[in-house]
């Protein structure tokens, strides 16, 4: 999977995206969970005027937004150069989002910004060291996330050259249990919420050890709660450790089985499939049956 599709996964985080007092139209949370994701694919289909009227119909339809409808809808206006309302928007959001959502390049340059655009971390150097196990996680998968490369200045000759990605998953994974074990499950004061998206994910692709893998769920869990992950981490976690063990998965995350060629997608066998949108909702996760043509269409 690509990079952009697991950002996309993310987590409900209550967001005020418009401060005045005009009436909003009232919408169930599902509607907007629904709305908001169709949005999104308006969006990754470069159809961006669809897009942007599906972002101002969020705004005008609930003081609170997800943090990752908020940051695709800025994207779509920026796609169309729609400066003025980007800025209306953010500045209209409190420190706490403005920190959350500053780094990202194209709102870097708005001066509401300046004070938020580096995310600020007690230990750089763990940091660092997190976001290069990050990368090698992800190139041994052929995503080369050179956004990361550029932001975090990473000498691209310390970049692995394993395609396997079985000897750079051990690694990780015995690297990463020994941070741990020095410093605790480490938070995103800690080392910033690209170095803890790379962390879930080095615990999502330690497969080789089930048992360590499991043990990481409880952590997961309370990084959510606190939140320094996205609740879609948790859901994928979850899922991929009970397939492994041959039990019923809770969110519809995993597969049992993908034919492109055919136009086949059928999900691992999964517990009360009747209320399973309603699981993926809480989690931040996109509806399956929108989750299933995203696949089809990125393999």
């Amino acid at each position: 999977m690509k990079r952009t599709f697991f950002i996309l996964i993310g987590v409900a985080i209550s967001i005020c995206t418009s401060c005045d007092q005009t009436e909003k139209k009232q919408l169930s949370d599902e509607e907007i969970w629904k709305l908001g994701w169709r949005m999104i694919a308006s969006s990754m289909d470069e159809n961006y005027l669809a897009a942007d009227l599906q972002f101002d119909s969020l705004r005008s339809s609930t003081e609170h937004m997800d943090r990752s409808f908020l940051l695709q809808g800025l994207e779509v206006k920026n796609q169309l150069g729609k400066i003025d309302d980007i800025k209306t928007i953010i500045e209209a959001q409190d420190d706490k989002i403005l920190q959350d959502i500053c780094s990202e390049d194209f709102l870097s340059s708005f001066e509401i910004c300046a004070n938020f655009a580096e995310e600020k971390v007690d230990n750089k150097a763990l940091q660092i060291e997190l976001i290069k196990m990050y990368i090698n996680d992800q190139a041994v998968r052929g995503n080369l996330m050179d956004n990361l490369i550029d932001k975090y200045q990473i000498d691209s000759n310390e970049i692995t050259k394993d395609t396997g990605g079985k000897v750079v998953d051990e690694s990780n994974r015995i690297r990463l249990n020994e941070i741990i074990t020095s410093y605790g499950f480490p938070t995103r004061k800690l080392v910033g919420k690209d170095a803890m998206y790379g962390i879930f994910l080095m615990i999502q692709h330690s497969d080789a050890d089930k048992e360590w893998q499991q043990s990481q769920l409880v952590n997961i869990e309370q990084a959510v709660k606190d939140g320094d992950m996205m609740g879609s981490n948790y859901a994928y976690l979850y899922d991929r450790i009970k397939v492994n063990s041959g039990q019923k998965q809770r969110y519809g995350t995993q597969f049992a089985n993908v034919d492109p060629i055919n136009r086949v997608v059928e999900i691992a066998e999964t517990e009360d499939p009747e209320n399973l949108d309603e699981r993926r909702m809480a989690m931040g996760i996109m509806p399956i049956e929108m989750y299933k043509a995203f696949v089809l269409k990125n393999l």
